[in-house]
């Protein structure tokens, strides 16, 4: 099987997300992609609302998708931050003959070189590193480690390796951000750029009001 694991904040899950996910799990053939909501984000937390609550508003997101998209608690459950090395571990253990692909966009992958024992993430998945605009292929391969160069391949290039390699690949832009939804509090702004679930649930719940 091809599996697709799709980390974040998800705070909150909004349209950005979903034409990621969709996209990139038509594009490649993948046989499930998995939401994984983070608990501790290492390199997020301000204005980062309960996991628990995060977490319910992406599986309101998955269950109307199609029985490909599914939500792991990994993360949620865990102790202390949440490491991606020790997710891609968990989810080796799971699938341990299949390709697996971590899906991200070029901003969040241009921190590559930050992130915990980075070089052994490879041993694990393949990323999928979809374009954004406020970081192009160009921008990004001279971002990361140059010792990641030779592990980079175009979509069309890829070869069904189990993991190892980065693969660039183009899709259109869906020009929206998590900050901006909450730091956004006209309603038909949030309205426009969030799953109707998840805006229903926002609204119920009272979250991202700003000062009240």
């Amino acid at each position: 099987m091809r599996i697709g694991l799709f980390g974040g904040t998800f705070n909150p899950i909004h349209v950005g997300h979903l034409a990621l996910a969709e996209n990139v799990t038509d594009s490649f053939a993948l046989d499930r992609m998995i939401f994984v909501p983070s608990k501790v984000p290492p390199h997020k937390t301000e204005g980062v609302i309960a996991p628990e609550l995060r977490l319910r508003m992406v599986q309101l997101v998955a269950a109307g998708l199609g029985e490909r998209f599914i939500v792991s608690d990994f993360e949620i459950h865990e102790e202390g931050v949440s490491f991606t090395l020790k997710t891609l571990r968990h989810f080796r253990r799971e699938y341990p003959e299949d390709a697996i692909f971590f899906a991200c966009g070029t901003d969040i992958f241009a921190s590559i070189g930050s992130w915990y024992e980075y070089r052994a993430l490879f041993d694990y998945v393949n990323f999928i590193v979809v374009s954004r605009s406020t970081m192009s292929f160009e921008d990004l391969l001279k971002t990361i480690p140059q010792t990641l160069l030779d592990r980079v391949v175009d979509a069309d290039e890829y070869k069904d390796e189990k993991s190892g390699k980065i693969i660039l690949y183009r899709m259109p832009e869906v020009d929206i951000s998590s900050t901006e939804i909450r730091s956004i509090l006209e309603e038909s702004y949030r309205r426009a750029n969030l799953p109707e679930g998840v805006y229903e649930y926002i609204a119920e719940n009272r979250l991202y009001r700003g000062k009240e």
